[in-house]
């Protein structure tokens, strides 16, 4: 499972930049710019929390805030009508930080819950 998860999330990472790096109408697939950033920066984290479970919140948080950081940095020196805008990296880390904390949350759960019916079952003697 977490193999498809890899390709998706890969998949869907490629897409983003493509997105994010495309002039004209192509990039604008969904309209508002505050859409678009909620929308790529809250499906990819948690796709990464389900498809890496190891990695690190930190790590991934960081790895997304320097990832909205470095779009907004290349829009602004591309000239080819893309312009970067400050507020769109600020809506990348709020959206990233909220994307997160709610996917650790549920993650953690289901393993919490699946950990302890292993246990139930493993310490049963009926069984």
């Amino acid at each position: 499972m977490c193999n498809i998860l890899r390709l998706v999330a890969a998949l869907l990472f490629a897409l983003m930049l493509y997105l994010a790096f495309t002039p004209g109408r192509m990039g604008m697939l969904v309209e508002s710019g505050f859409g678009r950033h909620a929308l790529a920066f809250s499906v990819l984290p948690i796709l990464t929390t389900l498809a890496w479970p190891r990695l690190p919140v930190s790590v991934q948080f960081l790895g997304y805030v320097a990832l909205g950081g470095a779009i907004e940095l290349i829009q602004g020196w591309m000239h080819l009508g893309r312009r970067a805008e400050w507020s769109d990296w600020v809506v990348d880390i709020a959206v990233t930080a909220i994307a997160l904390t709610v996917a650790h949350g549920l993650f953690l759960n289901c393993e919490e819950n699946s950990t302890e019916k292993e246990r139930e079952k493993t310490s049963d003697p009926v069984q």
